[in-house]
């Protein structure tokens, strides 16, 4: 009877070390649900502008009221009003750094302000033109959803940076004097704003030769490889009327020939030049064509290869213009 009574306790004490290791255990895991980061990354994020192409812009102003990740607000960050305009060709404005859960994140989210701006000021989003007047910019929705898989790793410092392509973004619309810019429709913003990790990053610059197209202005687009198709994309495409609007950046040749492609992700691309003219004299340019042109030392301009922190100099010549 005492053995039997010694075994009896010995297995209740082992039933209670098992269910109790279980507790732990299962406190364990959603102390791990509860905290779905490992860690923190110091992450920066900045924007750029791929250029408007429109001599009358001097400025685009950009009210960000708040950033989100995956629909969760980035803790830290201030509203922030930034002209887009000033920072082309590489250049970017830092709106913060953040110390963020480091996961994979689906989403971010900019949300814009259309009436005041960071100081109150209205309007909040708005193109400034020749002369200073301001063109108050709005949609059917303040919130811009790009979707991108950002994966930011655990006790390392990060950098995005964010494309606004204004020339997507902004249509020219007729109205009075202060009314004559606009955003894009609501889904047309969507795919109007790239994110990239800047450590991913390439670009693309050289010089462009052009002694026969007689161009009054030439602009540099890039697309990924395989994506152009020029009938589609010399055509207005979407509700805004956008030209060459599968292309992921886009630059505006200089007097000197010269054009960059900035924060291009490591990978294959292709390069098309287009030609335009002012052809009835209104001070606005027409779309006239595609230019031929050739790379020096045989590039292929339909098969380029861009690497991360690397620039592909790609210099070329006009040979004619396909109308």
């Amino acid at each position: 009877m005492k053995q039997q009574l010694s075994n009896s306790m010995n297995r209740m004490r082992i039933l209670a070390f098992v269910f109790f290791s279980g507790m732990i255990i299962l406190t364990g895991c959603k102390k791990d649900d509860d905290n779905p980061g490992e860690g923190k990354t110091s992450t920066t994020i900045k924007v750029t502008d791929a250029p408007i192409d429109d001599a009358d812009v001097t400025g685009a102003f950009v009210t960000i009221a708040d950033i989100q990740l995956d629909g969760q607000n980035v803790q830290g960050f201030s509203k922030t009003t930034v002209d887009l305009h000033a920072y082309q060709n590489g250049a970017t404005k830092s709106i913060g750094t953040f110390n963020l859960d480091s996961r994979t994140y689906n989403t971010i989210t900019f949300v814009l302000d259309y009436d005041a701006d960071a100081s109150g000021n209205a309007p909040g989003c708005y193109v400034l033109t020749t002369g200073g007047a301001k063109h108050k910019l709005e949609s059917s929705s303040n919130a811009v959803n790009v979707s991108k898989n950002i994966s930011l790793q655990s006790n390392t410092s990060s950098s995005l940076v964010a494309d606004f392509d204004l020339r997507k973004m902004i249509i020219h619309q007729a109205g009075g004097a202060s009314d004559q810019y606009d955003f894009a429709t609501a889904a047309e913003l969507q795919s109007s704003i790239r994110v990239i990790a800047e450590s991913n990053a390439g670009k693309i610059s050289g010089k462009l030769t052009d002694n026969i197209s007689g161009s009054g202005k030439v602009i540099a687009y890039a697309y990924k490889k395989g994506t152009y198709n020029r009938d589609n994309e010399m055509e207005a495409q979407g509700a805004s009327g956008v030209y060459f609007k599968n292309a992921v950046t886009s630059s505006l040749v200089d007097n000197a020939g010269n054009y960059q492609l900035h924060f291009l992700e490591n990978g294959d691309y292709e390069v098309h030049f287009a030609s335009y003219k002012d052809v009835d004299s209104d001070d606005e340019f027409e779309l006239i064509g595609t230019l031929i042109v050739t790379g020096a030392g045989n590039i292929d301009l339909l098969d380029l290869t861009v690497g991360a922190n690397a620039t592909l100099t790609l210099n070329a010549s006009v040979t004619g213009v396909l109308p």
